[in-house]
């Protein structure tokens, strides 16, 4: 994996066609995230260093061969390391350049590093959503929202218009959704059998799958069709005075 790339601005073809060494150290105080303190240090031991750029621990020695004026820093590992890992990233800093200037506005950079299943991108979701008080109609509405990759064959929906791990649902007529729930999207990969469950952080709702729909993912047109709730009755039938149920179709329309 390609992490960094560093490029040489040479003022001549005489210096452009020189052996050029540098140093860049790593300065992970770069990927500090002092609002939430989520981004941290890519952990040592989930990636080994490519032999092309050589670390000591401090260090990446990076040498541009005469002519070259492009070059990388990269790394070995295993992506689905990175999906359990959470919010992970690396700090870089130019520090010695023998013969050659430094941009003070161009030294030092920090990055993010993540990976991705199949099912993580940008959806059009339609949906409808019913509460036995609050949305007895069982309507619905459309909106964009993102499944975000949390493990091989998990997404979690994510909706930017509340900036929230969230559901939208029409609850007494308006565009809102329950707090402390966050779905999560778990496809049996061989089936393409769909469950959901509430990964939320502190979740007390826990979520069963409707009784005789085949909640799904179609891989020919990337699409979720989905139904869920809880509060269900005896033998998981859906029950009117108690039942809180939501009906999804989520299309795939491009990478997040």
């Amino acid at each position: 994996m390609k992490v960094l790339e560093i490029r040489r601005d040479a003022a001549s073809a005489g210096e452009l066609n020189k052996t050029l060494v540098i140093k860049i150290k790593n300065q992970n105080a770069l990927i500090s995230e002092p609002s939430s303190g989520e981004l941290k240090e890519l952990p040592r031991n989930l990636y080994t260093v490519d032999p092309s750029n050589p670390f000591d621990g401090q260090y990446w020695t990076v040498t541009f061969d005469p002519g070259e004026f492009v070059e990388f820093i990269k790394i070995n590992l295993n992506p689905s390391d990175l999906i359990t890992a959470g919010r992970v990233g690396l700090g870089f800093q130019l520090a010695e350049t023998p013969g050659a200037n430094i941009n003070d506005e161009k030294s030092q950079l920090g990055v993010e590093l993540g990976a991705k299943n199949i099912y993580d991108g940008v959806y059009s979701l339609a949906w409808t959503n019913y509460h036995p008080a609050a949305n007895p109609g069982y309507t619905g509405g459309t909106t964009e929202v993102e499944l975000r990759t949390t493990a091989a064959n998990k997404v979690k929906i994510y909706w930017p218009l509340a900036g929230a791990f969230a559901c939208p649902s029409i609850l007494n007529g308006n565009l809102t959704y329950f707090g402390i729930q966050e779905p999560e999207y778990t496809i049996n990969t061989s089936t393409n059998a769909v469950t959901v469950q509430n990964a939320a952080p502190g979740a007390v709702t826990f979520y069963s799958m409707a009784t005789g729909f085949n909640s799904r993912y179609v891989p020919a047109s990337r699409t979720f069709n989905v139904k869920w709730g809880y509060n269900y009755g005896a033998g998981g039938a859906f029950d009117p005075a108690n039942t809180r149920e939501w009906t999804q179709t989520m299309v795939y329309l491009r990478p997040r």
